[in-house]
């Protein structure tokens, strides 16, 4: 089964594909990505994920080579192609290739993965019976960015893999912030809260909260402590892959009665139902 990918300026099979090691995202993990699904061969919200790559290159000082009209297309290329049923399209753009390994080069590299989707998606037990995600005391430097830095994400894995946890929430100053790849919500006495500040904000958490919105489900964007979430009545994470992900314990601690809530039961099938239908 041929694979296909895209890199500066060309579709070309994923073997044949190479970057060099001059480039500053291989030297200094320069970069910027973004992942997007697709079901049936449609993307979910190009646009924001558009509009989200664009804004964390600005902030790296990188410029996207191509126009949004031209990303739609090179997509809808790529996915022609894509031999998934549910598809992950990441997009990486990284400093390019630098002469003395700090100085940032007029181009960058642009490149497109393709992958299945299902391999990122958590079983669907765990959606019955709820997950367990542990804390770990950080805060991204560029947290309103989607750096290609995932340092304290990837060198916790083992821990997070002997725990048996579906993910690692950044806490700081008894704060919550957001997951290594997700962003979290609580829900206590019928109000959905999540963080806002020194984070970054998902396309699936904006979804959610627009979804909530419709669906008359008091919101609200806040600073959350430790001790709040701890003692909600019910915990989800949201990303492209997760969708929407019931927690029920945190690092020992049990939430609410222990299995996914009916609000966030609810909100699910919501947001499965708009996906479905988009």
């Amino acid at each position: 089964m041929k694979k296909y990918c895209y890199i500066n300026g060309k579709i070309i099979e994923e073997s044949k594909a190479c970057i060099s090691p001059f480039d500053l995202g291989m030297l200094r993990g320069y970069g910027v990505f973004d992942v997007m699904c697709a079901t049936n061969g449609k993307p979910f919200h190009l646009l924001d994920h558009w509009n989200g790559l664009v804004k964390s290159a600005k902030d790296l000082q990188l410029s996207l080579p191509v126009t949004r009209e031209e990303y739609t297309q090179i997509i809808s290329k790529l996915l022609a192609k894509s031999p998934y049923r549910n598809t992950s399209i990441r997009t990486v753009l990284t400093g390019g290739i630098s002469p003395n390994g700090i100085s940032l080069p007029a181009d960058p590299t642009f490149f497109i993965l393709l992958h299945d989707m299902d391999q990122f998606t958590p079983p669907e037990d765990v959606y019955k019976k709820g997950a367990k995600i542990i804390t770990d005391d950080y805060m991204r430097a560029h947290f309103s960015s989607k750096t290609t830095s995932y340092i304290e994400a990837i060198k916790n894995q083992k821990n997070r893999n002997a725990l048996k946890a579906m993910e690692i929430l950044y806490t700081h100053d008894g704060l919550i912030l957001e997951c290594a790849t997700s962003n979290i919500f609580m829900i206590t006495d019928g109000i959905l809260t999540t963080t806002r500040n020194n984070i970054f904000h998902g396309v699936t958490r904006k979804v959610v909260l627009s979804l909530a919105r419709k669906n008359h489900i008091p919101v609200s964007e806040r600073e959350i402590t430790v001790e709040e979430l701890l003692s909600a009545d019910e915990i989800f994470i949201t990303g492209s892959a997760k969708h929407i992900l019931p927690i029920t314990k945190i690092d020992k601690h049990k939430i609410g009665t222990g299995k996914p809530g009916t609000l966030t039961v609810k909100l699910s099938e919501i947001f499965h139902t708009y996906r479905n239908n988009y």
